[in-house]
């Protein structure tokens, strides 16, 4: 398990301003929070007679008569690291137009992106996509942001955001992140002390859900003469490196020039690294990005023998 850290933007702690919460702003979007990746699975209607009360009337009026899940990041007791749930967290264009909480990495992605100052960019947020080519094949994802600079020739700059899911759990016992929302409003109104338990995160579920699309927009934006960029999370970095054959660090650009894929990683504060290189290598020398499918490490014939024989087969059967 682990422990809500932070609501509507807000460290949940016993120093939490009420009368923010009330509003339910998210303070990254610079709007009414919309529950980002968990807007489905954990919003609660507006007219709860439970957490109804907490909120001011103009939120249900203004979300379609739901309470926004406002829980922005989760902690680990045991490491005490803090995971963003929600994109927003890590990264969202503010609708003002402005470049808002997430200034630094939005100034970094505009750069990698081409842009300089004094360029006016459009962006679009969860654009969906589906083309199907002559011979039948799909390409079927929806894109995080669209970015193109205010000029008909420019090419599309494709962004995605990477952040972690949670585990799961059992909505019945109240143990699911809808239930976590729940007790982290009542915790944000009460004199209570005790952490906010939440689902943990299922980094492995994330990290599927990244490998399965990074070659392919990758290549599609290229093929327009763009670019994609994946902003991660620095937490999630550190598990591709040590649980995929990819030789992050080989991939490392100082320079911060871009290449065929792109991987800006971040903190909760702002850009931390850069890292970039080919989809497939020239030589056989050089790391390139096809390494992400690769495992880490591959078990010996001995270990999946040993693993066999602790447990009986389900059956034995005759092949007809």
């Amino acid at each position: 398990m682990a422990v809500v850290a932070e609501l509507y933007g807000l460290a949940l702690d016993e120093t939490i301003n009420v009368q923010e919460c009330r509003t339910a702003q998210c303070p990254y979007m610079g709007g009414l929070c919309d529950g980002g990746g968990n807007r489905n699975m954990a919003r609660v209607p507006a007219a709860d007679p439970s957490l109804g009360p907490f909120f001011d009337r103009a939120v249900g009026q203004r979300s379609g008569g739901w309470l926004p899940c406002g829980v922005c990041s989760v902690r680990l007791p045991r490491n005490h690291a803090t995971w963003a749930i929600c994109p927003r967290r890590l990264l969202a264009f503010d609708r003002s137009g402005v470049l808002g909480a997430h200034a630094k990495l939005i100034k970094q992605i505009f750069k990698l992106a081409g842009y300089r100052s004094g360029d006016e960019v459009d962006v679009w947020s969860e654009v969906s996509l589906s083309d199907v080519g002559e011979d039948g094949a799909k390409f079927d994802f929806r894109l995080d942001y669209v970015l193109r600079k205010a000029k008909p020739e420019s090419p599309p700059v494709i962004v995605e955001v990477m952040t972690c899911s949670t585990s799961g759990g059992n909505r019945a016992k109240g143990i699911d992140i809808q239930g976590a929302f729940r007790r982290a409003v009542v915790f944000a109104n009460t004199p209570a002390t005790e952490p906010v338990e939440a689902p943990g995160v299922n980094v492995r579920q994330v990290w599927a859900r990244m490998a399965s699309q990074l070659i392919a927009k990758s290549q599609a934006a290229n093929s327009w003469g763009g670019r994609t960029i994946w902003v991660v999370q620095d937490l999630l970095a550190d598990y591709i490196r040590s649980n995929t054959a990819l030789p992050l660090d080989a991939l490392r650009q100082p320079d911060w020039n871009p290449s065929e894929v792109n991987m800006l990683v971040a903190d909760l504060s702002g850009p931390v690294a850069f890292y970039a290189g080919p989809i497939r290598p020239s030589d056989s020398s050089r790391a390139c990005w096809m390494d992400l499918l690769g495992a880490a490490h591959v078990p010996t014939l001995h270990g999946i023998e040993q693993q066999l024989a602790r447990v009986s087969p389900i059956g034995r059967y005759l092949v007809p």
